[in-house]
């Protein structure tokens, strides 16, 4: 591992990779820390199982890796005993982002249940959503340090995203005239 001589690597803070992640913070852990959306244990299951397939695909070792195979990667980051059932989450990730059901688990937000996170009942494993949420910031949190002091993973990540615009046009339906929204910069996985 090459890590940056004077600690954070300059191209950092102006990278596609530093936006990547502010709107990871900012369109899936500020809705689930500040707003009603923490209430569904599905949306928040979703929005960071939805986080870990994109940092997964920053972090893979090969850029040709299959869905599955960079959720798993990313799940160790989350803590060990995401790793042991690697193959249960992947199960229940596809059963929300592809069905809208869950069949796979036990959901619960409430705090008695902080501990039973990531407990099998059977052929059902135990999601606490809280906790859920509070490993993968820890882990985004120790992730971003390395994208700052490690040139290699930066640079891997970095040339995973790219920048986008999108300078929508007016709308026209009939007599109906609207304005559109002001253009938007953003990144995007390549």
């Amino acid at each position: 591992m090459r890590l940056w001589p004077r600690g954070i690597v300059p191209a950092y803070p102006q990278s596609a990779l530093a936006e990547y992640l502010r709107v990871i913070r900012e369109h899936v852990i500020m809705p689930l820390e500040r707003t009603s959306v923490s209430e569904s244990c599905f949306a928040t299951a979703m929005l960071v199982f939805g986080a870990v397939d994109g940092l997964g695909k920053l972090t893979h070792p090969s850029s040709n890796a299959g869905a599955g195979d960079r959720f798993k990667h990313l799940l160790p980051r989350l803590g060990p005993n995401y790793s042991a059932l690697a193959n249960e989450l992947w199960l229940l990730r596809n059963s929300l982002a592809h069905n809208a059901m869950n069949v796979a688990c036990f959901m619960s937000k409430a705090n008695d249940a902080w501990g039973e996170h990531l407990e099998k009942y059977g052929s059902l494993i135990f999601i606490h959503t809280g906790r859920l949420l509070s490993d993968f910031k820890a882990a985004l949190d120790k992730l971003e340090m390395e994208f700052k002091t490690n040139a290699l993973l930066f640079q891997q990540a970095e040339s995973r995203l790219d920048w986008g615009y999108i300078d929508p046009p007016g709308w026209r339906n009939g007599g109906i005239i609207a304005t559109p929204p002001p253009g938007i910069d953003f990144v995007r996985e390549k």
